[in-house]
């Protein structure tokens, strides 16, 4: 019976705390956010000595977002970050990071507004906290609480850039993210473009493991052709913001 009951509140927790992560208020995350971290290890490239590329990066930004009125009730902040992964990640409390290694793989302003469509869509749709109630479920999560070692801050900021989102999560990023360049007028081409290139590389992103197939980011991606688009940075800016982190 001991058994049962235990596995019964188990479950419950698992499929429950995730809904329930979702009615978190806004201000409740941010506040967490500043509690536990969770910017990723590196200086920032903050584009201080290079005044036009930090002009170029909020103008990309500005560019997908805030679109609706929705989007205004959550800051969401977009910084650079040294060293060579390629990837991007969103953490608690609205912030997006792109690593410089990916910055240099985009080949177009396009490619890289894709991705942080895709980044915001999961700070929207609650992916991060939900995932972070997830997790607190499990063994890994047990040595962020437990003491020794690291202090449990740092350790819960390692546990959320770790953290990898379910392939729904992610398809659902992908779909809304795609539907943000479209009310954005951005090209989705870069954002089908991006995700194919880093698939032939001969040592994919570890991120793409948990990712939707190539064939199925083509079917998605050729739904959102066919309307109109203006470029989001002029040749210039875009060579500029490249070269922030120099």
């Amino acid at each position: 019976m001991w058994v049962l009951l235990t596995v019964g509140v188990a479950t419950g927790l698992v499929f429950g705390l995730p809904r329930l992560a979702r009615h978190v208020p806004w201000s409740t995350e941010r506040w967490l956010a500043g509690v536990v971290g969770g910017a990723p290890p590196g200086a920032l490239c903050t584009g201080h000595d290079r005044s036009d590329s930090k002009a170029a990066l909020d103008k990309l930004a500005q560019r997908i977002y805030p679109l609706a009125t929705d989007d205004k009730a959550v800051p969401i902040t977009i910084d650079v970050v040294r060293g060579s992964t390629i990837n991007a990640v969103a953490t608690l409390g609205g912030r997006v990071y792109v690593f410089e290694g990916l910055l240099k793989q985009a080949a177009s302003p396009e490619e890289l507004a894709g991705v942080l469509a895709h980044e915001i869509e999961h700070v929207l749709n609650r992916h991060i906290i939900q995932g972070l109630a997830v997790n607190l479920l499990t063994l890994q999560a047990l040595r962020v609480i437990l003491p020794g070692g690291d202090p449990s801050g740092a350790r819960m900021a390692h546990l959320l850039l770790t953290m990898q989102f379910s392939r729904r999560e992610e398809s659902e990023a992908d779909e809304k993210g795609l539907e943000r360049l479209r009310s954005a007028q951005v090209d989705a081409a870069g954002f089908e473009q991006f995700f194919a290139r880093a698939q032939q590389m001969p040592s994919p992103p570890a991120f793409l493991s948990n990712h939707p197939s190539n064939e199925s980011r083509k079917a998605l991606a050729a739904r959102f052709r066919g309307y109109a688009t203006l470029p989001v940075l002029e040749p210039g800016e875009w060579q500029s913001l490249k070269a922030i982190c120099q």
